[in-house]
């Protein structure tokens, strides 16, 4: 026995030491390491990323999904919006970290494609084209419907110029019951020759509110228009025709076109 014990008392110290200084130990994640008594102690840091807590401050920063996705999850995956009863994923809508290191839902601007659609204005006394510009998805709270118009013929009745008065926008979407009224806007601009171009910005501004993060319907938007033309009013006595200017007023519509509205946020 008195051997045995001998024996233990040999190994115990001839076992080796886990440490001799601070800098034998192995890092670990948020934890300050320290040499006590030949054993590595680890002490858990505050205020650090990857310590498993959530603080207010990680690593310098303000904590949460972006600075610190260790201890807050991932900022990522899709939207999740109601159709009827059932609930699916969104088609463009999802989380991501913008240039502030916030967790927001939205579009990446990679994501975003501009669409294109051309109308053409045929009211007899003038002929213009209209292109209509606008991303797919569209973000009520940033974007804009651009519209350029540009004036092709004359008849040679009209007289110049053709003004835009009044822009319109109206919408129809998956939730609602009829078609709304999503922007308007009153014009001063005047096309004074073939060839002359109207910009049209457009965004959304009557506060119109998705039920959902993210909806699809059909939009179409009209320009109110106004010119004045030549009417034969009759000759004078030796023959010369005689004209009367009258005003002309009238409303162009495009046709319906898809639309993705969502609100970032």
């Amino acid at each position: 026995m008195v051997l045995l014990f001998g024996i233990i008392l040999l190994i115990a110290a001839c076992a080796k030491a886990e440490c001799k200084t601070s800098a034998d130990c192995a890092p670990r994640t948020c934890f300050i390491s320290k040499c006590q008594d030949k054993k590595c102690a680890y002490n858990l840091q505050k205020n650090c990323c990857g310590n498993k807590l959530q603080e207010s401050i990680e690593n310098g920063k303000p904590g949460n999904q972006c600075t610190c996705p260790d201890d807050y999850g991932k900022c990522e995956g899709k939207a999740k919006i109601k159709i009827g009863s059932r609930e699916q994923e969104a088609a463009y809508v999802h989380y991501y970290c913008n240039v502030d290191n916030q967790c927001i839902l939205g579009a990446e601007k990679k994501d975003v494609l501009p669409q294109n659609f051309l109308d053409t204005i045929n009211v007899g006394f003038f002929k213009a084209s209209s292109i209509v510009k606008y991303n797919k998805p569209f973000d009520i709270n940033k974007d804009s419907f651009e519209i350029r118009i540009t004036l092709d013929d004359i008849s040679k009745d009209l007289v110049l110029p053709v003004r835009l008065t009044k822009a319109k926008l109206q919408y129809s979407g998956e939730f609602a019951r009829a078609e709304l009224l999503v922007a308007e806007k009153e014009l001063d601009s005047t096309l004074n020759g073939i060839g002359d171009e109207a910009l049209i910005s457009l965004p959304l501004t009557l506060g119109y509110k998705p039920q959902e993060m993210e909806e699809q319907g059909s939009v179409r938007y009209s320009i109110d228009y106004s010119y004045v033309k030549q009417v034969f009013g009759g000759r004078t006595s030796n023959g010369t025709s005689i004209y009367n200017n009258e005003t002309v007023r009238g409303t162009f519509t495009s046709g319906g076109k898809q639309a993705f509205f969502f609100k970032s946020g």
